[in-house]
């Protein structure tokens, strides 16, 4: 009778299928860990990217919401306040005058009986004056503005007033001028769509399309006259300092 070994039952076999069985949760482990890492990566990654496109379209989304253009439901109550001017100036419809007879009567009130020839003259303006120049401007079709008015402080005027086309859009200009080499130059210290606040190097822009009409106006009615020589800006008003000529102001 022979005698039959069963080797499986080998100490040392057994010892070698268990290292290989090992190995194999280790690798197996080893490739489930790499799987799972490359999956949190991956959904970090599309994560990250969506943060940062809802981060984005948030952002424009606030921007606008600010200027008040366009009523969005949350950013609006969130971002947007309606805007109020520096201070409220108030005038009566009755009142309001074209600048161009403001400043006739002015002029004639300056010059009075003097001699003719060259005369030193101050026009001064109160900013219940300037709102009334601007108001008078409403009913034109290309004026930009509705209910309008004009603050004046030491620092700067300011434009204040309703788009005509976005009457919920309010614009803030404030803007200060300057006699150079005899000509009106104007820089701007502040421009506001609604809360929203823009670059000043925009003024020259907004100018061309909003203001220079009225600013035209204003340079060659005071040209046509005199000269500016200096512009003075107080609480509450303006006032030009220049020459006119007398004799040819009176023809």
């Amino acid at each position: 009778m022979s005698l039959t070994t069963n080797q499986s039952s080998s100490p040392w076999i057994q010892k070698v299928d268990e290292k290989e069985k090992l190995k194999d949760e280790i690798r197996g482990e080893v490739i489930s860990e790499m799987k799972n890492k490359k999956r949190r990566k991956f959904f970090t990654c599309c994560f990250l990217k969506l943060l940062i496109v809802v981060l984005i379209l948030g952002g424009i989304t606030a921007v606008i919401a600010k200027t008040g253009l366009v009523d969005i439901p949350v950013f609006s109550k969130l971002f947007y306040k309606t805007p109020s001017p520096e201070r409220m100036v108030s005038v009566n419809p009755d009142e309001e005058k074209k600048f161009e007879d403001v400043l006739a009567q002015k002029l004639e009130e300056q010059i009075g009986s003097k001699a003719e020839g060259q005369q030193e003259v101050a026009l001064e303006f109160n900013e219940e004056e300037l709102t009334s120049f601007i108001k008078s401007l409403e009913s034109t079709n290309d004026y930009p503005f509705t209910n309008a008015q004009v603050s004046v402080t030491p620092e700067a005027i300011e434009i204040f007033g309703q788009l005509k086309d976005l009457n919920q859009t309010f614009l803030t200009v404030a803007l200060k001028p300057e006699i150079t080499d005899g000509n009106l130059k104007i820089t701007f210290e502040k421009i506001k769509i609604g809360n929203l606040s823009l670059p000043a190097v925009l003024g020259n822009l907004l100018v061309n399309r909003l203001l220079k009409d009225q600013i035209s106006s204003a340079e060659d009615v005071i040209s046509k006259n005199g000269t500016l020589e200096s512009i003075d800006l107080l609480d509450g008003k303006i006032i030009f300092h220049g020459e006119i000529n007398t004799s040819d102001f009176s023809k």
